[in-house]
């Protein structure tokens, strides 16, 4: 879980820094490059290095599930997801100097309160790993999950509007980043030795590098999403949701004693909550 903590921060950071220094890239643009021609913008080489800065920290999200994965089931990585969130609302407000209302410090304290409960149930469990993990439920668990979201995503796109595209869209793009660390958990146990940073086994290593497929998966379908005019106030609290939710559920069915108790689901809604009121006053931004 702190893991999880540090990796959520990092990566949510990097959010922030490439914000803050995207301009240095306008130079790509012809038209923006041909006005500014022959002069240089004061300060471009520290926004280009603080852009670089946060592309390195933005791919450190699966270093640090490689970490957590010697640990316990991913879920208690992923769930630990709404502490970075909260760390981008500070860097926001301190250093990009975006102004935060009422309601989105209301939303963070909601949010820290879910993460705290989840933190405090996965504390109540058993020690397991993802060396338990029943391979053959795993597979069509997976399977049938993807395959019912393409369905659902093929016949939103053909009859929903862009609201409803934007949230199916969301849960795949989650469905996808969550698998990242799922499918590194299982790879990196396979074989029933769990505490290992790599495999041992020759499925194991098949099963961890398509965790990166995922990963990239799912940073490619954000992009096309927003090129399709999707806002992120409807994609990325969807996205986010099933980043946390999945794997929670995933464990459910998959994973010999992972029970979701009581405790568990007032964590999830809790966290669910926070997410949502802090995504409302940021659309009202």
């Amino acid at each position: 879980m702190i893991y999880g903590i540090v990796g959520s921060i990092l990566f949510n950071l990097s959010k922030g820094m490439q914000r803050h220094g995207i301009e240095a890239l306008s130079c790509l643009s012809p038209k923006r490059a041909a006005r500014r021609a022959g002069r240089r913008r004061p300060g471009a080489s520290k926004k280009a290095a603080l852009y670089a800065t946060g592309f390195l920290l933005n791919n450190s999200l699966g270093f640090f599930a490689i970490l957590a994965n010697r640990y316990g089931p991913s879920s208690y990585y992923t769930s630990m997801f709404g502490a970075g969130l909260i760390a981008l609302m500070l860097y926001a407000g301190i250093i990009l100097k975006e102004p935060l209302r009422p309601l989105q410090y209301g939303g963070a304290l909601v949010l820290t309160l879910g993460t705290l409960l989840l933190g405090y149930d996965g504390i109540l469990r058993p020690e397991m790993t993802m060396a338990g993990v029943r391979l053959p439920a795993a597979g069509i668990i997976l399977a049938a999950s993807a395959l019912g979201g393409l369905l659902i995503l093929f016949r939103t796109r053909r009859k929903g509007g862009l609201t409803s595209l934007g949230i199916v869209c969301g849960l795949l793009i989650g469905f996808a980043a969550g698998l990242d660390p799922i499918l590194k958990g299982i790879g990196q146990n396979l074989g029933g030795v769990d505490g290992r940073y790599l495999p041992r086994l020759p499925l194991g290593w098949v099963i961890f590098l398509s965790s990166f497929l995922f990963a990239t998966l799912s940073f490619a379908a954000s992009q096309w999403a927003f090129r399709r005019g999707i806002r992120a106030s409807v994609l990325i609290p969807s996205q986010n949701f099933s980043y946390i939710v999945y794997p929670v559920l995933f464990q459910a069915a998959a994973l010999p004693g992972f029970r979701i108790t009581g405790l568990t689901a007032l964590g999830l809604t809790v966290t669910v909550s926070g997410l949502l009121v802090m995504q409302a006053s940021l659309r009202r931004t």
